[in-house]
């Protein structure tokens, strides 16, 4: 009993079942930090043509010789490339790494990841 307990009370008590465990956390760390590299990556490779997108929109739309069809097919495209944007600025703010099921597949889930 005493030698029980003064393994316990060395720290040596459970270090072999503490090794998977630990071997787990430095995978995820690892893990995590290849997901942030790359999201940062794409980000910043979208961004700029994103923004041109965006800015040769409201050109046309302030030139202002547009059918209404026209019109109505920019002001779409606009509202989508906004969506785009949004979706980068959460992608800039992942801070952990949490998944979800789509289909079959694990994906970063965006929504629960961000600070």
């Amino acid at each position: 009993m005493a030698n029980a307990l003064e393994r316990s009370y060395s720290g040596s008590f459970g270090q072999e079942e503490l090794r998977p465990q630990q071997h787990n956390l430095v995978d995820l760390g690892e893990r995590f930090k290849g997901v942030r590299e790359t999201v940062l990556a794409v980000c910043h490779h979208f961004s700029q043509p994103l923004t041109v997108i965006m800015c040769l929109i409201d050109l046309l739309m302030i030139k202002g010789e547009l059918k209404e069809d026209s019109e109505e097919i920019l002001v779409n495209m606009k509202k989508q490339a906004e969506i785009m944007q949004d979706l980068l600025a959460k992608l800039r703010k992942v801070e952990s790494y949490k998944v979800k099921n789509y289909n079959g597949y694990k994906m970063l889930n965006i929504e629960e990841n961000i600070s």
